[in-house]
């Protein structure tokens, strides 16, 4: 996910970050229109910048490839498959194999369980203010200029949070919500979930033991940790791609579905930056992908590792964890597993 502009996070954050988004303010956005996006690829190759971010996406390990099996000597195989936390149809579909190995799986793991019960989700809203609200004496009108305030209250407003609302909120929040596009929007308001926390229902109405590798609070003091005026240029650099939310979805629901996950990152960079200018664009991808992405990784993989010793799991993580040399795929290997992909 992903600085927080960029939709690139999606894939990163926990399916949690929806349902807390959701519990804050329900979704009852009166715009219902849902128009499918236009993959940018096409544009991107046209420019000469997908090839750029290729041979970008081509340097990081493991960069192809969301399933895994993962097994070492007197242990029964487990299974690694990268998300992508939206409700989208053709990604709440599983591959027949990764199906497959979830319906044998004894047991699941996913990124955080409390998703799945919101009274744990609001008892960590009320107990940690500290995540989610400004500091005293500081509001969105004394952070956010004001000709860029004028162009964010109809935007909130669209999406049921009027300013009265939402002033003391942290910029970091209100950017996850102008993230949620129209047609992710429809499903959510008709009761679809995230591909995460469908999967994780299912599991447990199957009586399948599920287990999770962080907590909400950690997911929430992630994302808080960038500083306040980043996440100020980061929220208004979300605003800037409100309206081409649809083609990006789909691009990077293109690129996902096809496998090529590190792409997914070069390319949306490209096309949707995650500040103002590039400096700014620079500062809050770094300060994001250590926090979000880095840090999280080594959380993952050294509470993963006992948990594979049971052996039959299927693990379920935003796509973006799996890849580079801090991701799971590589993190597990040096601890001595055999890792392999399924194509």
């Amino acid at each position: 996910m992903f600085a927080l502009a960029s939709p690139r996070p999606l894939l990163r954050r926990s399916g949690a970050l929806v349902a807390f988004a959701l519990l804050a303010f329900p979704a009852q956005a009166e715009t219902s229109t849902c128009a499918q996006g236009t993959s940018a690829l096409p544009a991107l190759e046209q420019s000469g910048k997908l090839a750029e971010a290729e041979r970008e996406a081509a340097e990081v390990p493991n960069g192809e490839g969301r399933f895994y099996r993962v097994e070492r000597a007197g242990v029964a195989p487990s299974f690694l498959y990268g998300t992508m936390h939206l409700s989208d149809p053709r990604v709440l579909t599983l591959p027949p194999k990764a199906r497959a190995a979830f319906e044998a799986a004894s047991g699941m793991v996913v990124e955080t369980t409390d998703a799945l019960d919101q009274a744990v989700m609001a008892k960590v809203l009320l107990s940690r203010p500290d995540l989610t609200t400004l500091p005293a004496g500081q509001t969105l009108d004394t952070l956010v200029p004001a000709d860029e305030m004028a162009r964010l209250q109809p935007e909130l407003e669209a999406r049921a949070m009027p300013l009265a609302a939402i002033r003391t909120l942290q910029p970091w929040f209100l950017a996850t919500q102008l993230l949620v596009a129209p047609c992710e929007m429809e499903r959510m308001k008709s009761g679809a979930q995230v591909l995460d926390l469908a999967l994780a229902g299912e599991a447990r109405e199957a009586g399948k033991p599920l287990m999770g590798l962080e907590s909400a609070a950690e997911q929430l003091e992630a994302l808080a940790s960038l500083p306040l005026d980043l996440q100020v240029d980061n929220l208004v650099a979300t605003l800037n791609l409100v309206d081409r939310l649809p083609d990006l979805f789909e691009t990077m629901t293109e690129l996902y579905l096809s496998d090529r996950i590190s792409l997914i990152e070069s390319a949306t960079s490209a096309l949707a930056p995650s500040g103002t200018d590039d400096a700014r664009s620079i500062e809050v991808t770094q300060r994001f992908d250590e926090a979000v992405v880095h840090k999280r990784n080594a959380v993952m993989s050294e509470r993963l590792g006992p948990l594979l010793q049971r052996g039959g799991l299927f693990v379920a993580v935003g796509a973006l964890h799996l890849p580079g040399e801090t991701g799971l795929v590589e993190s597990l290997r040096r601890a001595g597993w055999s890792v392999t992909r399924i194509p």
